[in-house]
């Protein structure tokens, strides 16, 4: 089966502070991966060295087959922008633009980074809008949507550029419990599609249960990993066994 994102070793430090001692993982096509952990284990940072918001300090990263960073060393900038193009990113806090409209924002790296005119980059935005539910919005300004609705338009702008991954770094943590489960619902209608993707979660049932494949990180290190119902429901380490002991209730209400 192909793999989309292969990483190998990868290390990651700000200064004396390691956040990334040695993380090694592969997501195939057509899969999902979670990645569950406590604050501070580096999984936004490992997102973030894929999407090349950071640079590694050592490590190989290699997307849908091309090298981004061998052993610490990138490849040449013309490459590095192909390569990104391969994955989209979909932030948190959301990062949209406060002075676009939501057609702007879904729109405007089509344009500049797509060179594709402006009437077929609103097509394609306004199809995307009408699949988040949000068509009637496209003139709204972010300021003027709910949480859940700034987080789906960063969803489709992420689409609009026809990744082939889609990265999610803890898309529900900024939204109210009752805007989390439309989102959810997004990513599980995208998996639905076998759209490949990585995400980066705190939401454990809900990594249970979409996930092909689970991973469990501390200190800057992957602790556990495998099948999401035998890491979640039956955990080896001890320190995963912590860690999900805090979701008991949660995750064995709707347990296998």
């Amino acid at each position: 089966m192909e793999e989309i994102i292969k990483v190998e070793n990868l290390k990651k430090s700000f200064g004396n502070t390691i956040v990334l001692k040695d993380i090694s993982f592969s997501v195939h096509k057509g899969k999902v991966l979670s990645v569950i952990g406590p604050s501070g284990s580096g999984k936004s940072t490992m997102l973030r060295c894929i999407s090349q918001l950071e640079t590694v300090n050592d490590g190989t990263i290699t997307i849908c087959g091309k090298t981004l960073v061998k052993n610490g060393i990138y490849v040449p900038k013309n490459e590095l922008h192909e390569i990104s193009l391969k994955s989209g990113m979909v932030f948190q806090n959301f990062n949209l633009f406060p002075h676009y409209s939501v057609l702007q924002n879904v729109t405007d790296a089509q344009i500049h980074v797509l060179k594709k005119s402006k009437e077929e980059a609103v097509d394609v935005a306004m199809a995307l809008l009408k699949r988040m539910g949000l068509e009637s919005k496209a003139n709204n300004y972010p300021c003027e949507l709910s949480g859940g609705q700034q987080q789906r338009v960063s969803i489709a702008r992420a689409l609009a550029l026809k990744p082939e991954v889609l990265l999610f770094d803890e898309p529900t943590s900024a939204l109210d419990p009752e805007l989390t489960g439309e989102i959810l619902a997004v990513i599980k209608d995208l998996a639905a599609e076998k759209m490949t993707m990585v995400v980066v979660t705190h939401e454990i049932a809900f990594a249970r249960d979409i996930s092909d494949y689970l991973i469990f990180m501390d200190g800057g290190l992957v602790i556990e990993e495998g099948k999401p119902e035998a890491v979640i429901n039956n955990p080896q380490n001890e320190r995963t066994k912590a860690f999900l002991s805090r979701f008991a209730n949660a995750y064995r209400a709707n347990a296998f």
